[in-house]
């Protein structure tokens, strides 16, 4: 009998994936939609938003960060949708967004964030 091992899905995960439940925007050329983030990582952010953005769309996530209340504004781009649910990666294009995502992913690390 051959037994096979496999890995769950949060062992080959890149980054580490926190529950965040915050309200969050989202901002397109056209438009600032209001959406809740469900989970965050320093890949990407899953969320819900009545929106109708397709794949590949790129985006601005905005929201805010307890305790400091900093206000963190990243460029991502759509690469899931399930009707309103959406798999957004984020762009680290130059270095503040760079900066912006380490924070973050500092933030959870350390325990500092609690939504």
């Amino acid at each position: 009998m051959v037994t096979l091992n496999h890995a769950s899905s949060e062992d080959r995960r890149r980054w580490k994936r926190y529950l965040l439940n915050a309200s969050i925007r989202l901002v397109t050329d056209t438009a600032v939609i209001d959406g809740r983030g469900i989970r965050v990582s320093e890949g990407g952010i899953s969320l819900f938003a009545a929106a109708n953005l397709a794949v590949g769309t790129q985006i601005k996530v905005e929201f805010t960060t307890p305790p400091s209340k900093k206000l963190l504004s990243v460029r991502g781009a759509v690469r899931y949708r399930a009707v309103y649910l959406y798999g957004v990666e984020f762009l680290a294009e130059d270095f503040k967004d760079q900066q912006q995502i380490a924070h973050l992913g500092n933030l959870f690390r350390t325990k500092q964030v609690h939504f």
